[in-house]
């Protein structure tokens, strides 16, 4: 028979009192659960509800005050209580999968005004039952008794076990807490069980003829996390509600109703306390203003309006998958647990609670966690988690993980679990996972104002050209270039010491300069992304190799002993980037000729800037002016212009991309850069150049322009203020300034040497130039081969090899 709707889940709205004095309830947090977090205005905003909620409920008796809906699963099994008793559980568990916060918040408060009435009474009654023929007294004191129970009610339960039962605080938090009536058995650490907890002990361990200890808790030493917040927030609870009862007035809160508005309301009276009050006391109520009587009554008040009409829906899910999607479809403001706080516990129960702590898989998840802790609870910490468990999927089984929770718990629960029962397998996975948030938090995305680095390799490790690459990709936003990197980088962290481990950094070298120069090059042929993505899938994963190689990723989604097993090895990804790029159902790109035509005829600018910024300096990099050629240049000699370097990419004051030909059309341009838009954006028109010089760069006419190229790239200041000074020109910064911002750069120079107009005819000899120099540069990187003309050596894929052929159509063939 098909399963029904409320099989899955029941939703109900109860008050708080409803809630918490549930005979036999017992709430848990499970170990995922944020620790206790509520600030200062959320506390501040209970109250004000609260009492805006009394102050219409003295209007309009069927008022409430509505404070959300708690997901809850209906634990009948107790599968989810770690450590237990289980003979000694109450009768009905309720897991908490949202509400926690709002949950222990109203605890607090119950027991921060259980003990201020407490305190008022005994001012008014010292202990003494009042004498019967004082009706007055002796109705106070009723009221007084009856709060006192059902507050006491809401937060702890007693336990019908033995001579001394056993009290059990309503909600407890996993591994750190055990309800058990046995002294030694029982744990409460939790900064909220144990608050409530010793609160309770105090209660139950005074006689109500002694004066009532003021309950001031203190944050404990070594305390768990988000104590201080309890402990502050019951303070602030406590400050509230005394200056409340005794009519003072707190900023921006509304204050408590006269109490002649209560005593002369029947209805407000029923709505609060589920009875009418005595005649005798209303009338006495009518006058009363000031006085511990008084102050006590206001507690009163407040109390029963806090358990009578404060409501929340709890919805009981039938298993924790359900309990999420419930809390995935109804929660609109809150702040959903993560997939990896839904993760935790499960690594937890496979180490074993009394043996995690001291577990390489407690190391493995700390590190993890430290590296989101960077992020504020929300849409930051959210991202960040789906983005941390989208890269792992890819680097860990090749899959193509969606950002959707569900979908993110149910991959990490069953990845997990294959590898459940073996410890070795376990800690590869978690150490793999770990790896993963290390390299994200350290070498794609350091902390503010840390530089780039890569945890447990030698600090040699991060070379200039691995710098270069990871600012580079990283600006580019290639989050998909990830995955691969972490199976290099994990495997040279895992290496043994000396030789293998210095291989190992040789090969992440390597395949991040595959890596990029594959970007670059497929980025620079099309006007997207060209499904880029998809082709790094494909090598995670191992799918339709050309190169027969197997996936990169560290395991096979699905197993299958018939294909090649899982390969890191830099010279196979290089191949089969080189295969893919050059393939023509893939990149299209199968030689130098290829590439200059289709990156030459595109708006590189538009398409990407960090695309356009590396090209240049790829370009620019150790070349001069070409004596035959004014306004272009030519490779010169190692180190004569240095640029395409890490500094040389962070270096944005001296090199930032600019318009040669300016992007809105002015006097003394040539106006064909204009009939079509694109064209001022192709990279023949882009130039490196200072930043702070576009004031007077601009948009002058090219002969005014190129005096400032010239000035800009000039050896030395001496020279720039020459050259500015015998141009005879005036520029919106002083020759000073622009003096200051010049430095050696043979491709300002050569530009400010032109003898030409220029033209989209010029620009294009330029963009010629610059695009051979930037692919000589990186063809390397990729294993390939210079293959400009049909005399050149072309691509070719041959028996699952990428190999070099002199196939003058330049055509890629594959077997």
């Amino acid at each position: 028979m098909p399963t029904q709707a409320k099989e899955i889940f029941e939703a109900q709205s109860k008050s708080v009192r409803e809630l918490f004095s549930d005979n036999g309830l017992g709430l848990y947090l499970p170990p995922y659960q944020r620790p206790y977090g509520w600030g200062k205005d959320k506390v501040e905003k209970l109250l004000d509800d609260t009492l805006h909620g009394l102050k219409n409920l003295s209007k309009a008796p069927d008022s409430f005050t509505f404070l959300g809906t708690v997901i809850t699963i209906h634990d009948v099994n107790h599968v989810t209580v770690k450590p237990i008793v289980k003979s000694e559980v109450p009768a009905k568990v309720l897991t908490v999968i949202d509400g926690q916060q709002r949950l222990s918040s109203l605890l607090i408060l119950l027991v921060c005004l259980h003990n201020l009435i407490r305190q008022r009474a005994w001012q008014v009654f010292k202990g003494e039952t009042p004498d019967p023929t004082d009706s007055i007294r002796t109705h106070l004191n009723s009221e007084t008794s009856d709060i006192l129970q059902m507050l006491a009610a809401a937060f702890y339960e007693r336990k019908n076990y033995g001579i001394k039962p056993p009290i059990y605080p309503r909600l407890i938090r996993a591994f750190v807490d055990q309800w058990a009536k046995d002294e030694k058995l029982k744990q409460y650490d939790s900064p909220i069980a144990n608050l409530i907890y010793k609160y309770s002990l105090l209660v139950e361990g005074e006689s109500v003829s002694s004066k009532p200890t003021d309950f001031k808790p203190a944050a404990r030493q070594d305390a768990g996390e988000g104590e201080g917040d309890l402990i502050k927030r019951f303070s602030e609870i406590r400050t509230g509600l005394i200056k409340l009862s005794q009519r003072k007035s707190i900023e921006e809160l509304e204050a408590l109703p006269p109490l002649a508005t209560l005593a002369t309301s029947i209805d407000f009276q029923r709505a609060l306390f589920n009875h009418e009050l005595a005649p005798e006391l209303c009338g006495w109520l009518e006058d009363l203003e000031d006085g511990p009587e008084a102050e006590l009554m206001r507690l009163i008040m407040f109390a029963a309006y806090a358990l009578n009409r404060i409501a929340l829906t709890v919805v009981q899910g039938k298993d924790e998958d359900y309990a999420f999607t419930i809390f995935e479809s109804l929660n609109t403001t809150g702040e959903p647990l993560t997939a990896f706080e839904t993760f935790l516990p499960r690594v937890v129960m496979a180490e074993e609670i009394q043996d995690y702590q001291d577990s390489d898989a407690y190391v493995y998840m700390k590190e993890v966690q430290g590296y989101l802790d960077r992020f504020d609870v929300g849409d930051k910490l959210q991202n960040a988690t789906r983005d941390l468990l989208v890269t792992f999927a890819l680097a860990e089984t090749g899959e193509k993980l969606s950002k959707r929770l569900p979908d993110q718990r149910v991959y990490m629960r069953d990845t997990f679990e294959r590898h459940k029962e073996s410890a070795d397998d376990r800690n590869a996975y978690l150490r793999h996972l770990r790896d993963t948030a290390a390299f994200i938090g350290n070498a794609w995305e350091p902390a503010r104002n840390s530089p780039r680095a890569l945890p447990g390799l030698e600090a040699a490790a991060m070379t200039d050209t691995v710098k270069l690459c990871l600012a580079f990709l990283s600006s580019l936003n290639h989050t998909i270039a990830i995955a691969p990197l972490v199976r290099f980088y994990s495997e040279a962290v895992y290496a043994d010491e000396g030789e293998a481990r210095a291989e190992c950094i040789a090969e992440f070298e390597k395949a991040i300069k595959a890596i990029t120069a594959f970007t670059v090059f497929w980025r620079a042929t099309r006007r997207g992304t060209g499904n880029i993505d998809s082709r790094y899938r494909a090598v995670m994963a191992g799918v339709d190799s050309l190169t027969g190689v197997g996936p990169l990723a560290r395991h096979r989604a699905v197993p299958d002993p018939s294909k090649p097993d899982p390969t890191v090895d830099a010279d196979a990804l290089q191949k089969e980037l080189a295969a893919r790029l050059s393939h023509p159902e893939h990149g299209a790109i199968p030689n130098l000729a290829s590439f200059l035509a289709d990156a030459s005829a595109l708006p590189i600018y538009k398409i990407s800037r960090p695309l356009a910024r590396f090209l240049l300096l790829a370009a620019y990099h150790d070349t001069i002016e070409d004596p035959k050629n004014p306004g272009l240049i030519i490779q010169g000699k190692t180190g004569v212009a240095s640029c395409f370097t890490a500094d040389g990419w962070a270096d944005e004051t001296h090199l930032t991309v600019e318009h040669i030909a300016p992007q809105q059309f002015t006097g003394g341009w040539d106006a064909e850069f204009y009939n079509d838009k694109e064209t001022v954006h192709k990279l023949g028109n882009l130039v490196l150049a200072p930043g702070a010089a576009n004031a007077s760069l601009s948009s002058r006419p090219w002969t005014e322009k190129k005096v400032l190229y010239a000035a800009l790239g000039a050896p030395t200041a001496d020279d720039a203020r020459s050259i500015l000074n015998g141009s005879g020109l005036s520029f919106a910064q002083t020759t000073e300034d622009l003096a200051s911002m010049s430095r050696f750069l043979p491709h300002l120079r050569a530009l400010g040497q032109s003898e030409n107009k220029w033209d989209p005819t010029l620009m294009d000899q330029r963009a010629d130039v610059l695009l051979r120099l930037a692919y000589t540069r990186l063809k390397g990187w990729l294993g390939l081969e210079l293959s400009d003309s049909s005399t050149d050596p072309v691509l070719k894929v041959e028996n699952d090899e990428l190999e070099v052929s002199d196939d003058a159509t330049g055509a890629v063939e594959t077997s």
